[in-house]
């Protein structure tokens, strides 16, 4: 019986280790996968003297690997030395690529800062790539390139930097409806300091909810707007021209976005504040002047802008 016994059990524990193994190569290969298969590039940061263990817990806190544990197993085994730097990661990279990317050497980075309000041809501009190349990759996403101050690699290509953008937008903002970003891009364009916003956020929305014409110079130049000059001063003419976008001549919110708001504008429509006013103008030293009626409006246009 003991013999019997002895011989049972020797090839249910092959068995058993072969299955183990097969199940634990599995998981490991699973870990090692990218966490999406959609690619959005994300920056990532890893600082002077930084351990491997803090910059794989980074990393999953980024939602750029799964396992933090597997990562460093990756590093050990291959005898890696982690570099300090700012990468542009992507998620759809495999643990091992990543790991690549932050050990075999940095690729210089380029500091690039947006300003808020800036339209898709400048950031184009600014970044030094093609505009018609950039408004292919940034179709659709006027108004969600957040703007914020960037490390990019040299030769980044206009889908790389968009996606870059369109992901800290989705990050820092999360989910705004498309009146509200419009309204935020124009808010951005009109005022000249954050204390403004929601005060005027909540003038064009009393426009709005009434009827009345918007009447933004801001939208004027944005349908006119050209290389070189993305944002002229208008006349009297230009507000008779017809474009969608004019809102001397259409109620109403343009059909887009006219440039992209920053955080602060986009709050202030979120939480704009009500006021006895329907009027505003900003005289010669960038001071805001607000007006109750149009009597009083065109009072602070003899008295600040004529005068």
């Amino acid at each position: 019986m003991t013999r019997t016994a002895k011989h049972t059990v020797v090839p249910y524990l092959a068995k058993f280790s072969f299955l183990a193994f097969l199940i634990a190569g599995f998981y490991f290969y699973t870990l090692s996968k990218p966490v999406s298969s959609v690619t959005e590039y994300r920056s990532f940061e890893i600082v002077k003297g930084q351990s491997v263990r803090s910059v794989a817990s980074s990393l999953k806190s980024a939602g750029l690997i799964k396992s933090p544990l597997y990562f460093r197993y990756i590093v050990r085994q291959k005898n890696l030395t982690i570099q300090a730097g700012i990468f542009q990661i992507s998620t759809s990279s495999a643990l091992r690529e990543i790991a690549n990317t932050l050990t075999k050497g940095v690729t210089p980075d380029v500091k690039l800062t947006i300003p808020e309000g800036f339209r898709s041809e400048q950031i184009a501009e600014t970044a030094g790539i093609p505009i018609k190349e950039f408004l292919v990759a940034a179709k659709g996403l006027e108004g969600q390139l957040f703007p914020d101050t960037y490390f990019i690699k040299k030769g980044i290509t206009a889908p790389e930097i968009v996606a870059i953008m369109h992901d800290n937008f989705i990050k820092k903002t999360g989910t705004v409806d498309k009146s509200t970003l419009i309204l935020a891009s124009l808010v951005e364009r009109e005022t000249k300091g954050d204390s403004e916003k929601p005060i005027v956020a909540g003038i064009l929305k009393k426009r709005l909810a009434t009827g009345w014409a918007l009447e933004l110079d801001a939208t004027v130049q944005y349908f006119l707007g050209k290389p070189g000059n993305w944002w002229a001063n208008t006349t009297l003419l230009d507000r008779k021209i017809a474009s969608p976008y004019n809102t001397y001549l259409h109620t109403g919110l343009p059909p887009s976005p006219i440039g992209n708001p920053g955080l602060s504008s986009i709050k202030a429509v979120q939480n704009a504040v009500d006021s006895p006013y329907w009027f505003y103008l900003h005289d010669r030293e960038g001071n805001i002047r607000y007006g109750s009626t149009l009597e009083e409006h065109n009072q602070n246009i003899a008295r600040y802008i004529r005068s």
